[in-house]
């Protein structure tokens, strides 16, 4: 873990980290499942020498994973339904079929190309699970609930504070606003050159978008009800040897089985 940990640049991290080649630390799986903490990432971060400035853009994200967190420890239930205020503009409590691997097809290139890597590896990049979230709530019209699950369910690194609040968060139940992203953006930061598509918009005319996107229309009650116990049992059951040692994991359904670190500073 030691060795992980120092493979993070945050000068690179913080110029590149949008782009989806970005230098991001990857680090997340391990977090997620207890491997190491946020403060251990920190600490080392802290003594490379570095002017705090220059450290901020990464910091702040650990911090907002902390933060997301202890969202969670404050609120208890309460973070599985609107945190803030009702989800503006809600259509309907379904999933998008565009997004589902059986029926993969939402017209934006970089995004399909990502959710077919997800599906494959559960991971996303960070930029790619807003871009997602964007498209089904605020293009789709779908509330954030179901479709947050559906990526949890998914996601190698899955953090139940961080996917809901993240979701909440673009969907605009917990924010000021919705999260846009248009083509310009999207292909910026994957690298692709899609054209002519439903997001080859404006800002102005994407927030004013009154039609559902044709790709969009199809929907899905994609039932998880039984996903997360059948997964958690695997997770018990399944036992990791090593020759000299036995690792144990925690899976986490629950803040109070969080290992959290009250002491990481939330700005330097």
């Amino acid at each position: 873990m030691e060795r992980r940990i120092q493979t993070v640049n945050p000068i690179l991290y913080a110029s590149s980290r949008n782009y989806i080649d970005g230098a991001v630390s990857l680090l997340s799986p391990y977090i997620a499942r207890g491997f190491i903490s946020t403060k251990q990432i920190f600490d080392y971060v802290s003594n490379l020498g570095f002017k705090p400035y220059q450290i901020t853009k990464f910091v702040q994200e650990l911090t907002w994973r902390d933060y997301f967190q202890e969202v969670w420890r404050n609120k208890g239930d309460l973070l599985f339904q609107d945190l803030k205020h009702p989800q503006p503009n809600v259509k309907h409590t379904k999933i998008p079929k565009a997004i589902l691997k059986s029926s993969l097809g939402t017209g934006i290139s970089g995004i399909d190309r990502e959710l077919l890597d997800f599906y494959e590896n559960g991971y996303l990049h960070n930029h790619v699970r807003m871009y997602i979230a964007s498209l089904v709530c605020n293009l789709s019209g779908a509330y954030w609930k179901l479709p947050s699950q559906w990526m949890y369910y998914h996601l190698l690194d899955a953090d139940l504070a961080s996917n809901t609040c993240s979701w909440q968060w673009v969907s605009g139940s917990f924010s000021s606003k919705k999260y846009f992203a248009n083509q310009e953006n999207i292909n910026k930061y994957l690298k692709t050159n899609d054209q002519n598509t439903f997001l080859d918009l404006s800002y102005e005319e994407l927030m004013n978008l009154k039609e559902i996107p044709k790709e969009f229309l199809e929907l899905s009650d994609f039932d998880l009800s039984n996903a997360f116990n059948s997964t958690k049992q695997w997770f018990y059951d399944k036992k990791v040897q090593f020759e000299n040692n036995k690792i144990t994991t925690i899976f986490a359904d629950s803040y109070e089985r969080l290992e959290l670190d009250p002491n990481l500073p939330i700005c330097i």
